[in-house]
């Protein structure tokens, strides 16, 4: 039963994040469905389940965001908006040693499936391979089809960015940053970690390459000098860089961080025309509380990123889905390391918006639960203030 938890878990990851094979996918009978197995596997788990401290705050902010959903949106709405956030309130109730067999596995399949994709990749840059055919998508260019990678066929781009078999290249970006962060970047620990950080880097994604290097600069360096030592690598690294010319990180990365008067940076394009015109209108008219929906018509806003999550559910449900984060967070958490997690969600938010997505939900969990302290790091802890206190006696 645990193995088919693990599946579940592993196929809803992908589901999420919109996999080219699950696209098809009708979402809310697939969340229910993933709901009830997750629920079944527990039951029949050898092991003795407790309800942790977290759990009564985890339901309360569930059933926030869900009323919220149907009273901007309706109850299908809501309903979906239920089920989605509650695999997180069945995680929370696993045993530590379960958690770490959990991230291991996913982290261990999707790098497999990462690494066929990425050999595939490697190879259609240089040699014209035979495909499946197409995949075409409503919304995206048409896609060549190499069952686990899927290439895009627009001939505008300098070079073919790395998405896997995800739609977008940031959506492979995503999942694989978020996984690494719930790994610790324990490269050394899990080398399936080694094949994300190639995933990352052929990207070519800004969000991705930001998100990243914030991640690990805050998590792994603990010392000024380290910290200079970092910056000054990068510096140089940047400066060798711009001067090489007309090559892929020039065109996809560093000439999107250059000053752009009316959007600040040229890689700031997360928000069309449109939707920009909607955002301030909903300021202007005192609606961003409570977002456009019944104002406007939300559905057809194009762009990613906070503006149209606020369009949709405005500032209250952002406020309720970080509440939701927070409530999550178990007693003994590390804090150094939750702390600089909902850094990186907060930075990610800006960009992509997507609280509910299992592969933001999923690291997360996995993440802040493993890392946090255990019952003996906790009487080591009160040890130490103990003879810190005998010490001050005397």
């Amino acid at each position: 039963m645990w193995t088919l938890f693990k599946i579940v878990n592993f196929i809803w990851l992908l589901t999420s994040t919109y996999a080219w094979f699950t696209t098809s996918f009708p979402l809310t009978p697939m969340i229910l469905g993933v709901d009830i197995v997750m629920i079944i596997c527990m039951s029949f788990l050898p092991i003795e389940v407790s309800i942790r401290k977290p759990t009564g705050r985890v339901v309360i902010a569930m059933i926030a965001l869900a009323l919220w959903s149907i009273w901007i949106d309706g109850y299908g709405s809501g309903i979906y908006t239920f089920l989605t956030y509650f695999p997180v309130l069945i995680l929370i109730q696993l045993p530590t040693d379960y958690l770490k067999d959990l991230l291991y596995s996913v982290t261990k399949w999707y790098a497999i499936m990462l690494g066929l994709s990425l050999i595939i990749y490697f190879i259609t840059l240089v040699i014209p391979l035979p495909s499946f055919g197409r995949y075409v998508h409503p919304t995206y260019v048409p896609f060549d089809n190499y069952l686990f990678y899927i290439k895009t066929t627009w001939d505008n781009e300098i070079f073919t960015r790395f998405n896997a078999f995800f739609l977008e290249p940031g959506h492979q970006a995503l999942v694989s940053t978020f996984l690494l962060l719930a790994n610790s970047f324990q490269f050394k620990k899990n080398v399936y970690c080694y094949i994300l950080l190639l995933g990352v880097i052929f990207s070519f994604s800004l969000a991705g390459y930001m998100l990243l290097g914030i991640g690990w600069i805050l998590l792994t360096i603990k010392d000024i000098k380290r910290s200079i030592l970092v910056l000054a690598v990068f510096s140089g690294l940047y400066v060798i860089t711009i001067n090489l010319g007309n090559t892929a990180v020039n065109e996809l990365i560093i000439n999107r961080l250059e000053y752009d008067e009316e959007k600040g940076i040229k890689g700031n394009n997360r928000f069309t025309e449109g939707t920009d015109f909607l955002y301030e209108k909903s300021i202007k008219k005192g609606l961003s509380l409570r977002g456009m929906k019944g104002y406007t018509d939300t559905e057809n806003i194009a762009g990613a990123g906070f503006k149209i999550y606020v369009i949709r559910l405005g500032w209250i449900g952002v406020i309720l889905a970080a509440l939701f984060y927070l409530s999550v967070i178990p007693p003994r958490c590390n804090t150094r390391y939750t702390v600089i997690y909902l850094i990186v969600l907060a930075l990610c938010f800006t960009q992509r918006s997507y609280p509910g997505w299992y592969s933001w939900l999923l690291p997360y969990v996995l993440g802040i639960y493993i890392n946090r302290k255990s019952d003996i790091d906790e009487q080591i802890d009160r040890h130490s203030d103990i003879n810190l206190i005998e010490s001050d006696i005397e």
